[in-house]
């Protein structure tokens, strides 16, 4: 993404969802960013965070509205996994 790209919040989930959402969206040249609390704290220089705390899927502001359709494909694919 360019730096001169407004990010937004597209969903909070595992990071194995996140992982798969974010693959999803750059397979449909979508952008994609995960941030959770270990990603956070390596970041900002510490080794802490918690496994399998909540991910978050950023993409650029621009892209929210298909990003959007991806998500629901995503969410739909899961409902039939059941």
């Amino acid at each position: 993404m360019k730096n001169s790209d407004e990010i937004t919040l597209l969903y909070t989930c595992s990071e194995i969802d996140a992982q798969v959402i974010k693959d999803m969206l750059e397979e449909n040249q979508i952008g994609a960013m995960v941030i959770n609390s270990m990603n956070s704290g390596l970041v900002a220089g510490f080794s802490g965070g918690l496994q399998g705390i909540e991910s978050k899927v950023f993409v650029a502001e621009k892209d929210i509205d298909k990003a959007k359709e991806i998500l629901e494909e995503f969410k739909n694919s899961l409902s039939t996994e059941s």
